[in-house]
């Protein structure tokens, strides 16, 4: 398959067919691992090499856009002998899942699209993402930043009659299998769970735009495309009907509001017990004073989070509302109320130009979580309140981002004392000039947490990831790496101490279609959010290769 791309790539480039770019990404990591046998204390014989290949493809001219992306993935030193008997460690492929490959690698043509436009609109074919409004119903787009990859295989028509949007989505969930930047470990096929969606949008109704949307969810247990297609037949297991209402200008002020319904035909997303509705309503107003900006949020969502309870295991979720979380400061207890299915809250930030190149801003976030199961470590409903401050400071070549925030998450009284989680936290990012063409850049960020009572009691804690680099235009970049977590939920081990992790990169750009980067250390593991979506990504102990290039 991969020289079929290469042969399709030629073709493009010389065949007078369309203009095509080829990227490759291939890493190599060495993974270093405190586990030893007992017999063999000294000798890490558990140490593994992973190599990870992403071929993409893409075509344009005419109307037309094509696009394939194959992956691949091998890992080596996984396996050895102990008493002449071979054993393998880390099973690249989960065992229910068939490979046309060695179990140690696997490879497969993981997406494929073709794209139309016309006069009238676009239409998809195979591989394409999609969004109804703020996401509330339907969410699907690469999140580079959390390494999560999950498209629609199927059919997507788009078309703009006059002042109108009409969207169609029909087709089954593609989740990515290979990831480039976690570890690949235990892959399994893809679960076929299905989507069907309509969107209308309205523009132009004087300052008012307006929209409907419907989408219809049902999900599969069993990996295969037949098993997804079989289930077809029965109900859905969740439908959403959603409205939207945006207005620009309008008493002064800029508007956005949606509100949808949540039913659950079947009780596949309630773990087997009786099923409930749902609803999910957002609003913001924004309005510009003088040198000021104020920005009011405000959320309720009732049973909303459940279209996503059954991706846990799949480290994904198709719909991803507006949550008005710092996401920087993400932790296992905000975590929780992240994805509560019993929230409501608000926020406001005013954010002041002070003068060219700084503004300071204030933020301050009230919520009310009356969850008590899921992610959730309490066990009687909580009262968050989040404080934040910060500057921005652009001048020239120097440039500082600075947020320092204080979370507390006041549990209800109750038989007992349950107190409340405390989060104190800032982040600093700081890019400087060195002279004679180089710059310089701190990104920095601490957090302190201390927790509530609990019936399961975690230690409080100290963590921090910090970021020093000298970088020479955007072509040399030398970077060094410094975490720290006293977190007893982390499960790695740093490299310069039980809790601290020491790193350096070197990044090099030779011309723009080419990147190469190095790196040697550790970092922790921890919680990413992005876009409303939220990993616990692994740490990393070892050395590691990647090169990108583009023709």
């Amino acid at each position: 398959m991969t020289l079929l791309l290469f042969a399709l790539a030629a073709v493009g480039k010389d065949g007078g067919g369309l203009p095509v770019t080829v990227t490759e990404e291939l890493k190599i990591r060495y993974w270093t691992l405190d586990q030893r046998l007992p017999s063999h204390p000294d000798q890490p014989v558990f140490n593994y090499v992973e190599e990870v290949n992403r071929l993409s493809v893409h075509g344009q001219g005419g109307g037309w856009q094509v696009w394939a992306q194959v992956d691949e993935v091998a890992l080596g030193a996984n396996r050895y002998y102990l008493d002449d008997v071979l054993y393998v460690e880390r099973e690249l492929v989960d065992p229910s899942t068939t490979s046309w490959l060695p179990r140690s690698s696997w490879a497969n043509l993981e997406k494929v699209a073709l794209r139309r436009d016309t006069g009238w609109g676009q239409i998809h074919l195979g591989d394409f993402y999609a969004a109804f409004g703020r996401g509330v119903s339907l969410n699907l787009n690469r999140n580079v930043d959390i390494d999560v990859d999950t498209s629609i295989q199927g059919v997507k028509a788009v078309a703009h009659p006059g002042a109108w949007d009409l969207t169609a989505v029909a087709g089954q969930l593609n989740r990515q299998q290979v990831v480039l930047d976690n570890p690949n470990l235990g892959i399994s096929g893809d679960l076929r769970h299905s989507v069907v969606g309509l969107r209308a949008e309205r523009f132009g109704l004087g300052v008012t735009n307006v929209g409907a949307h419907a989408v219809a969810w049902q999900f599969v247990d069993e990996q295969g495309l037949a098993e997804g297609l079989a289930a077809l037949g029965g109900p859905p297991d969740a439908v959403i009907g959603g409205l939207t209402v945006e207005a620009q200008g309008l008493l002064g002020l800029d508007w956005y509001a949606e509100a949808d319904h949540f039913s659950y035909p079947t009780n596949t997303l309630f773990g087997g017990e009786a099923s409930e509705p749902g609803y999910a309503l957002y609003g913001s107003a924004a309005a510009y004073w003088g040198s000021t900006v104020w920005l009011l949020e405000a959320k309720d969502y009732q049973n909303a989070e459940r279209v996503n309870s059954t991706l846990g295991r799949e480290l994904y979720e198709v719909a991803v509302a507006p949550t008005l979380e710092y996401e920087r400061s993400t932790s296992e207890d905000s975590a929780a109320a992240l994805n509560s299915n019993d929230l409501v809250g608000a926020r406001l930030r005013v954010d002041w130009s002070a003068r060219d190149g700084l503004i300071p801003y204030a933020s301050l976030g009230l919520f009310r979580d009356e969850e008590l199961g899921g992610l959730h470590f309490n066990r009687t409903p909580e009262t968050i309140v989040h404080g934040l401050t910060g500057l921005e400071l652009i001048q020239g070549h120097w440039a500082v981002l600075l947020n320092a925030g204080v979370r507390v998450d006041r549990r209800d009284q109750g038989e007992a004392d349950y107190g409340a989680d405390r989060q104190v936290h800032g982040d600093l990012d700081l890019k400087f000039p060195l002279g004679h063409g180089y710059l310089g850049n701190i990104s920095a960020g601490m957090e302190h947490f201390s927790w509530g009572v609990n019936p399961l009691q975690q230690s409080d804690y100290f963590e921090m990831e910090n970021a020093f680099s000298i970088q020479k235009g955007s072509d040399v970049a030398l970077i060094a790496y410094l975490d720290r977590t006293t977190n007893p939920l982390v499960d790695t081990t740093g490299n310069l101490s039980d809790d601290l992790y020491g790193a350096l990169e070197l990044q090099v750009k030779p011309s723009s279609a080419l990147t190469a980067k190095v790196f040697y250390g550790a970092y922790k593991a921890g919680i990413r959010c992005s876009g409303g979506q939220c990993r616990t990504l692994p740490g990393f102990d070892g050395a590691r290769v990647s090169l990108v290039a583009s023709f």
